[in-house]
């Protein structure tokens, strides 16, 4: 008895051993591959060093909106458009931002930052998104003007620049089309169609005071809450003022007279980014 006892706590022990020994074994693999990890992700970070990140992008994309938005506001303060203020606005926020990344050996330069006539695509300019909705959740407008200053982009029949009051059920309320067919101008509003000749190469509609003929918005969308939509916008060039007060109670402005397109070159070591910053203004 004593020696089968004996016998007993000897297999325990060396059970014991070889259960310290097995974590021991684990516990190196473990390390071993956490330190490999290690290791590797040190490497990756450090050859991802040169890399431009897309918070970097972004951000640098926002302030050059931002600025461009500020030096057009600054141009304009006396009236009309002052082009070496905005110009020197503009300068003066380049070398700011280089200032701000040289730290981190990224360069920064910016270029065709040029006032254009805009498009009514979504960011203003040709090869932007067409068919966008410019205001949602409309109770009453209470100007609508729309600004052709060259119909020269006007398309005809089959592709004619339209804008849409839409309701809430997804039903079109309201709708113009603008195109051009070859000798006027046709304004067609539903149910009616107008004629502007087009001698002057340029169009004028206040849509609400019905000038220059009775466009019938108001009455077409009384007592509905909307949307207002452009379609096929890369086919007209011009500039809109939609003031009213939304289902919500509150006022509302939406307005463009022209776009600035910006092209934003990063770069940091090999690495270079170049990115276009459309702005529209006001």
């Amino acid at each position: 008895m004593r020696r089968d006892g004996y016998m007993k706590k000897l297999d325990d022990s060396a059970q014991m051993l070889l259960l310290a020994a097995f974590a021991i074994a684990f516990m190196i693999v473990v390390l071993t591959i956490m330190l490999n990890n290690l290791i590797y992700a040190s490497n990756i970070a450090s050859e991802s060093g040169d890399d431009i990140s897309s918070f970097d992008v972004s951000n640098i994309v926002q302030l050059t909106d931002e600025a461009t938005s500020a030096a057009y506001y600054n141009a304009t303060t006396g009236g009309s458009f002052d082009n070496s203020v905005f110009t020197q606005y503009l300068n003066t926020y380049e070398h700011e931002i280089q200032s701000l990344y040289a730290y981190r050996g990224i360069t920064f330069s910016f270029s065709n930052s040029t006032l254009d006539e805009a498009y009514f695509t979504q960011n203003g300019l040709s090869s932007g998104t067409s068919d966008w909705i410019v205001i949602n959740n409309v109770e009453v407008v209470n100007n609508f003007t729309v600004e052709m200053p060259d119909t020269g982009k006007l398309q005809n029949a089959s592709s004619p620049f339209e804008i849409h009051a839409v309701n809430q059920s997804g039903s079109s309320i309201w709708s113009m089309k603008v195109y051009d067919d070859g000798i006027n101008i046709n304004i067609s509003v539903i149910n009616q169609t107008n004629t502007i000749a087009s001698s002057n190469n340029s169009v004028y509609l206040d849509i609400i005071n019905n000038n220059p003929v009775n466009f019938n918005f108001a009455a077409s969308t009384a007592s509905e809450t909307y949307q207002i939509k452009y379609l096929n916008g890369s086919n007209a060039v011009g500039l809109y003022l939609i003031t009213g007060s939304l289902a919500t109670n509150d006022t509302f402005e939406s307005e463009r007279y022209k776009v600035i397109n910006t092209t934003v070159n990063i770069a940091i070591g090999k690495n270079k980014v170049n990115v276009s910053v459309p702005v529209t203004v006001p």
